[in-house]
């Protein structure tokens, strides 16, 4: 029966749809404050093409305020904006956030003004809203994209923010501050001054 269960799931990840089971099994453990380490000042998998077996988002890390898991994050193949895949979370239970974040070396980017821009989509999303966040991890440096609720058709979003020049890493990517469903595709970083 075990066999016959993994047969099906691997059916249905060749036709490119999504079970409850395969969320599952491509959830992430979310571990608050998880950290990526500072990569060179490129972003890693932008677009959700490589996947890992363990349930990971290769070059991502997922978080979420506290207490016992309330996000499922995964690739998800089932009607990406591009590509084979793009990433999907879902909160579970009531919860302040859950984010997917990218940390990488700003010394690239300081004194300049940079551009965090992806496809973004809706599903059911409340007030709380489902937004870019982009931060140089110093005080005052955080910045958010205007907040998607509701439903929402696949749209670009985007964020800007001066990187001081003393700045050492840049944290960039996504955070469901609410309940539904988020997607992110085709994330762009890239300097606009």
């Amino acid at each position: 029966m075990k066999r016959l269960s993994i047969l099906i799931v691997l059916l249905l990840v060749a036709c490119g749809r999504s079970t409850p089971q395969q969320q599952t099994a491509h959830a992430r453990a979310l571990t608050p404050g998880a950290s990526s380490g500072v990569p060179g000042g490129v972003l890693i998998n932008p677009d959700f093409e490589q996947t890992a077996t363990d349930g990971s988002i290769p070059g991502w890390n997922t978080a979420q305020h506290a207490g016992q898991p309330a996000y499922v994050m995964w690739i998800d193949a089932y009607k990406p904006y591009a590509g084979h895949g793009s990433f999907h979370v879902t909160r579970t239970q009531p919860q302040v956030y859950g984010s997917l974040t990218q940390t990488l070396d700003a010394r690239a980017y300081a004194g300049k003004t940079v551009e965090l821009s992806a496809m973004l989509k809706a599903l059911g999303v409340g007030p709380g809203g489902w937004k870019l966040i982009i931060s140089a991890n110093m005080p005052g440096t955080l910045a958010y994209s205007p907040e998607l609720t509701g439903d929402s058709a696949w749209t670009r979003e985007s964020v800007r923010l001066s990187v001081p020049a003393k700045a050492q890493r840049l944290t960039v990517g996504v955070s469901l501050r609410d309940g539904g469903d988020g997607w992110m595709d085709n994330v762009e970083l890239k300097v606009v001054d």
